[in-house]
C-alpha cells in the first residue's frame, strides 16, 4: 500500500472505532415496549425477528404505533404462533392486540382491515 492509500484506510478505521465507541456509551436508545404496553392498541407490524432468551425463543417486532416506529416484544403462548402465521403470510399488517380479563388469559392479535 502506498502512503495516501494507507492514510485513507487508517482514517476510515479511526472513524469506525470512534463511531463504535460513541454507540457504546450512548444512552439515547429507545426501550423495547412490553407486550402488555400494547394491550388494546392498534398498530402495524412491519417486521419481526426471532431472538433467543432465557425463556426460549421470542419475537421482537418493528412496529408503527401512532405514527412512530417502535420496537416491541410480541410474546405470549398464543401470540407467538399468531406472529409466526402473520410473518408467513407477509408483513406489514395492521393488528389490534387484545387480552381477556383473567390474569392468565392469552394475548391475541386481530387483523384490522
Amino acid at each position: 500500500m502506498q502512503g495516501s492509500e494507507c492514510d485513507r484506510m487508517s482514517k476510515k478505521t479511526d472513524a469506525l472505532d470512534a463511531e463504535l465507541a460513541e454507540i457504546g456509551v450512548s444512552t439515547d436508545f429507545p426501550e423495547t415496549l412490553s407486550t402488555a404496553a400494547l394491550q388494546g392498541q392498534t398498530f402495524s407490524i412491519d417486521r419481526v425477528r426471532l431472538v433467543s432468551t432465557e425463556n426460549g425463543e421470542r419475537y421482537i417486532g418493528q412496529i408503527t404505533l401512532d405514527g412512530n416506529r417502535e420496537e416491541a416484544w410480541l410474546s405470549g403462548s398464543k401470540l407467538h404462533r399468531q406472529v409466526a402465521a402473520l410473518e408467513a403470510h407477509g408483513l406489514p399488517v395492521t393488528v389490534l392486540l387484545t387480552k381477556g380479563d383473567g390474569q392468565f388469559d392469552p394475548y391475541l392479535l386481530q387483523r384490522v382491515v
